[in-house]
Parts: structure tokens; sequence; C-alpha cells
């Protein structure tokens, strides 16, 4: 690909597809300066403006990236991509209702991805509307069954609602279909453990500190629950 995006400089499908293969596999940085050539040469593409706030992101410049989607909406107001990126930086900066509005208004372009309806219950989540937040969760299930984050998300509400035994089955497909979900691993733990049953709960607790990297949020949690389940 970068074979032919040296080759085809005014070819915009391929300077885009190199500029989203790096950032795919790590480069992000990189990807943010051929994005900015990009939407330097294709002003009026709002999808480019769009994959350089990802790209940006990323790169963890977010005042970049919050301008990039701004321009992507101020060219196409209904751009639902766009309105979601908007959302998951309103969320970054911990701004939960402008982000929780940003995500309303990208189901209600797009209504049938998952991933949005899924940042609209986080955001409806932290602002303390569960309700609202387990309709956005189911709603994403309903689009896609085992989507992880949606999963990892309606059995946190759950739990919360002292129905732990009915979130085992969530957090288990959530794990099953993404691995890597370290949160979904450990709320599984915490799941089993509110059950009663010890036992599953100090396996899976066990299974985030093999898995999740030593210095994250869920190994130093999985290890303190660990040692709570093994008191008598």
């Amino acid at each position: 690909m970068k074979r032919l995006a040296n080759s085809y400089p005014n070819a915009r499908v391929f300077q885009a597809t190199y500029a989203r293969a790096l950032k795919d596999t790590g480069s992000a940085r990189v990807a943010v300066d051929m994005y900015r050539k990009a939407v330097a040469r294709w002003p009026s593409d709002a999808s480019l403006y769009h994959d350089l706030a990802v790209a940006a992101r990323a790169a963890g410049d977010a005042r970049e990236a919050m301008r990039a989607e701004q321009a992507a909406l101020a060219l196409e107001g209904s751009n639902a991509p766009a309105l979601n990126g908007l959302g998951l930086l309103q969320a970054d900066a911990g701004d939960a209702a402008s982000a929780a509005a940003s995500f309303e208004k990208a189901t209600a372009v797009d209504s049938s991805n998952a991933s949005f309806w899924t940042n609209l219950g986080n955001a409806r989540r932290e602002l303390g509307d569960i309700d609202r937040a387990e309709e956005a969760y189911r709603r994403a299930l309903a689009i896609d069954a085992t989507y992880p984050d949606a999963s990892n998300g309606l059995g946190v509400i759950l739990v919360e609602r002292h129905r732990a035994a009915e979130a085992v089955p969530l957090f288990q497909q959530a794990v099953e279909r993404d691995p890597n979900l370290y949160e979904a691993q450990l709320n599984l733990g915490i799941a089993f453990q509110e059950s009663g049953d010890r036992a599953k709960a100090a396996d899976a607790y066990r299974r985030v500190l093999t898995l999740a990297p030593p210095n994250s949020r869920e190994h130093k949690a999985a290890a303190e629950l660990l040692a709570s389940v093994r008191r008598p």
C-alpha cells in the first residue's frame, strides 16, 4: 500500500487507505501527518477530516482531533461517525452530558450501529441515567447479540441492580468475543463473587492477572479482589 500511495499521490483512496493502515498498526502520528496532507488536498471531504480525528485521538492529540471532528461536521452535520467521534472526545474530557448528546445524534442518523448505541449507554451510565443506559445497551445487542462492550455495559448494570447471576453470561460472551477486554473479565469475577461462587470468581481474577498488563487498573483490582476471596 505504501508503494501505491507513493506512486499515486493524487489518488485519494490510496492515500487514505495507507494512512489508516499506519494508524491501525500503531503509527498514529505518521498517519496524522498523512491525513493532514490529504485534507489539504481534498478540503471538502468530511470523511477525511473524521479519519484525521481518529488518528489524532489515537496519537493522544485531543485538541487536533477535536478540530478535525468539528471540521468534518461543519462540512456534513449529519456525518454519524464524526458525531460519534465527537462524543468520544467529549467523554475523554469528562463531559458525559455533551458526549451523550453527540451519541444521541449519531444514533439518530444511523440507528444500525452497535458501537454508537454502546457509547450512548456508557455516557448515560456515567450520568446516572441507568434505565436509559440499559435501553441503549439492549439496542446495541439487538443489532449485534454478542457485541462485547454492550454485553459488558449491560452486565455492569445488572450487577449494580443485584442481579449478578444474570450478568454472568453477558460477561462470559464479552470475553469470548474479545479476550483482551480485561474489564469484562474482571467484571465476570465480580459477578461470580456477588453470586456466591468464590471459586469461579478466583479463577476469573487469576485470568485477569495472566492477561492484563501489570500496570493496568484491571490487574491491580484483580489482585486485590483475589486476595479478598481467599480470605475466610
